[in-house]
């Protein structure tokens, strides 16, 4: 067999990614096998092994790549954010992104469904807090330049407001997604941002 390009295995790499995330979201994590995802793609088993050494390790890199992608997509069109304004804008632009594009909401389902306490998702976890582009990790960085700078005031609990707008931006997601949020997506993330910010502004 000739060998592969780095373009040629750069592409594989990513239909494997594609393909696994689709079967995460068909199956679970728990059900999915190597043998499925090379399956799909017409590989083999050991071809998929040459990507990735193991279930977890090909779970952590799609986390990794699609976090990666949706913060990418966000930052094209929203600097970071530098304000509360920005922090708000920052989370109606992803949450758009995250409703209009179906690779998207499969990948947000799929994280949805995950048993993440489990000790087997720590290193996603690590993994994730050191890309530093997960919702929870840039609600919280910004919030705490922000205290720096002095435009949070210094007695505001920062861990709990970032806890407090993560949990309801995945819950306006999720309900957007199920198709049971009954009222625009973009007005309610600013009305509920706007919201719990207003608490802490100096």
């Amino acid at each position: 067999m000739a060998r592969k390009t780095k373009a040629e295995a750069a592409k594989t790499r990513q239909n494997i990614l594609k393909a696994a995330l689709d079967l995460f979201v068909e199956k679970g994590y728990e059900r999915t096998t190597f043998e499925d995802v090379a399956t799909r793609i017409h590989l083999t088993k050991g071809a998929v092994y040459w990507h990735f050494k193991s279930k977890s390790d090909l779970f952590t890199e799609l986390v990794a790549d699609m976090t990666a992608t949706h913060y990418d997509q966000v930052t094209r069109v929203l600097p970071n954010p530098v304000s509360l304004d920005g922090l708000v804008a920052h989370f109606v632009e992803r949450g758009r992104l995250t409703v209009s594009k179906p690779t998207n909401r499969k990948y947000f389902l799929m994280m949805l469904r995950l048993d993440l306490p489990a000790s087997k998702f720590i290193p996603i976890k690590r993994r994730l807090r050191q890309l530093g582009t997960g919702p929870f990790e840039i609600i919280e960085n910004t919030l705490i330049a922000l205290q720096k700078k002095g435009e949070v005031r210094a007695d505001a609990d920062i861990a709990i407001t970032a806890a407090v707008l993560g949990a309801m931006w995945l819950g306006l997601m999720k309900l957007q997604i199920a198709q049971c949020l009954e009222t625009d997506l973009s007005k309610a993330i600013r009305f509920g941002f706007n919201s719990v910010l207003n608490t802490i502004k100096v």
